[in-house]
């Protein structure tokens, strides 16, 4: 049986972590690339037991299908299931999938109330070189803050805001969240509500909401001059109709994605937006407490097959 495990990328496991993998018994070989290619991983995942997804690379059928010593992947975030669509193929082959759920929850809301304030107080246009000599903007106590999906990172959006002063917050959620309405000072709004009465509205929803989750009706029904941030995957909006009100200046927006549509390179300098990939999560801390985890969870799949971060139990059967 092998020992060797594959590791891509070379922002998460850092040689701190290579070593423990060694120390456990383990041989590393890394694959340091962002962004491997199908067949680079077809190539790569071969005679390996283990597989660390560092990169934003897609991990196929085709390439579960050369995997032929793998016994498991374990992803670098909380969304593993958009990196790896070969995932029930995985399962059915009996290899586990092991993630870092949430522990990018707090960066990634940092991230998200950070730009609600860089676009808030137009700091963009306000900066040497900006196209503003003078503004009066207005501030957090003054705006009807939304946020549509209070999982772990919609929470601590809210926190963040509320303890900078914000005083009025919604949100919508697929299911009610009664149990966090007292603790957050927050209020359930129906979708179609949220976003015709909010100022602010911020997205933290998993792709997994499905395509154009935020419709034409939404993006239509938006305030003229409302802010939308988002941290989701630009699958989730009509990116018509978002693109149509950005361009005639009638919404604001800040996304940690690059949508990668020539259209909205061309978009004044106002709409700000991550040039590359996801940025959002992206702190040392984040980095550091991942890789620890990510590491003791390859460690416990190769060893035990158990591991409290473990996606598809139903790959032992």
């Amino acid at each position: 049986m092998s020992n060797r495990i594959l590791i891509t990328d070379s922002l998460f496991i850092k040689e701190e972590h290579a070593r423990k993998l060694t120390d456990a018994g383990f041989e590393v070989e890394r694959l340091d690339k962002p962004a491997a290619t199908e067949d680079e991983l077809c190539a790569a995942v071969k005679g390996k037991a283990g597989y660390i997804l560092g990169g934003v690379e897609k991990v196929t059928k085709k390439v579960i299908e050369s995997a032929d010593q793998l016994k498991a992947i374990v992803f670098t975030g909380t969304a593993w299931d958009g990196f790896i669509p070969g995932h029930e193929l995985a399962t059915q082959k009996g290899i586990a999938i092991g993630a870092a759920p949430h522990l990018n929850a707090y960066a990634v809301a940092e991230f998200g109330f950070a730009t609600t304030l860089l676009m808030t107080r137009d700091l963009i246009g306000l900066q040497r070189g900006g196209n503003k000599t003078f503004e009066t903007t207005k501030s957090l106590p003054d705006l009807k803050i939304g946020i549509v999906g209070l999982g772990h990172i919609g929470r601590q959006y809210a926190q963040m805001v509320r303890g900078a002063g914000a005083k009025r917050l919604f949100y919508y959620n697929r299911s009610s969240r009664p149990e966090f309405e007292k603790e957050l000072d927050i209020k359930a709004l129906d979708k179609d509500q949220l976003f015709a009465t909010c100022d602010v509205i911020f997205v933290a929803l998993h792709v997994g909401a499905g395509k154009h989750y935020i419709d034409r009706d939404d993006i239509n029904a938006m305030k003229s001059n409302s802010l939308l941030v988002s941290i989701a995957d630009p699958l989730l909006f009509d990116l018509d109709a978002l693109h149509a009100r950005l361009v005639k200046d009638e919404i604001r927006g800040a996304f940690d994605e690059n949508i990668k549509e020539e259209r909205f390179t061309k978009l004044p300098l106002d709409i700000w937006y991550t040039p590359n990939e996801s940025s959002a999560f992206n702190t040392g801390r984040t980095v550091q407490e991942v890789s620890d985890s990510c590491v003791d969870t390859m460690i416990n799949l190769l060893n035990t097959g158990e591991d409290k971060y473990l996606m598809n139990p139903d790959y032992r059967k």
